[in-house]
């Protein structure tokens, strides 16, 4: 049994990934009226290389198919075509106007998060921290690419390192 200093539930948000697409089909991929989730962005880095995860972003506000418009022009300066994969958030509950705002922080949580453990060179925002965060463990399934099966902030809740951890079979 594993214990945390919690102060709620643990949040368990699951994310299934497609693609991958080329920017110009986005809007046969997209539902221009209510389509939202996260969003990876790989492409060639003069210092990484080809295929890499240059971006991670989100349509919590505003549609996919509105997000990629406004990454067009940086995108059109990239040195080769990039692959998109969009993620788009789920569960056993259906989502009604009541639970819109646990969608849209579902939305914010999981992409600080996958910031966080990933990397992306072009964020700039949440590479250090992903700031203060309920218990929270993103599941990525389907063509998620290079993003990591889990990625959660629960070590922020544990007691190793603290004064009252002690290791077993000591007093």
């Amino acid at each position: 049994m594993i214990t945390t200093d919690t102060t709620g539930p643990i949040e368990i948000i699951e994310i299934n990934w497609d693609g991958p697409f080329k920017i110009i089909d986005m809007g046969e991929k997209c539902n221009e009226d209510h389509d939202y989730g996260i969003y990876q962005v790989y492409g060639t880095h003069n210092v990484y290389g080809a295929k890499t995860l240059l971006y991670i972003g989100k349509a919590q506000e505003r549609t996919f198919a509105k997000r990629f418009s406004e990454h067009k022009e940086w995108i059109e300066w990239e040195p080769t075509s990039i692959d998109v994969y969009i993620g788009r958030i789920g569960g056993k509950d259906k989502m009604t106007d009541s639970k819109l705002d646990s969608w849209s922080d579902q939305i914010d949580r999981a992409e600080r998060l996958l910031i966080f453990y990933c990397s992306p060179p072009y964020n700039s925002k949440g590479l250090n921290n992903y700031g203060e965060m309920d218990p929270t463990i993103v599941l990525n399934y389907g063509k998620s690419m290079r993003l990591p099966f889990e990625a959660s902030n629960l070590d922020d809740f544990c007691s190793i390192g603290k004064p009252e951890w002690k290791e077993y079979g000591t007093k």
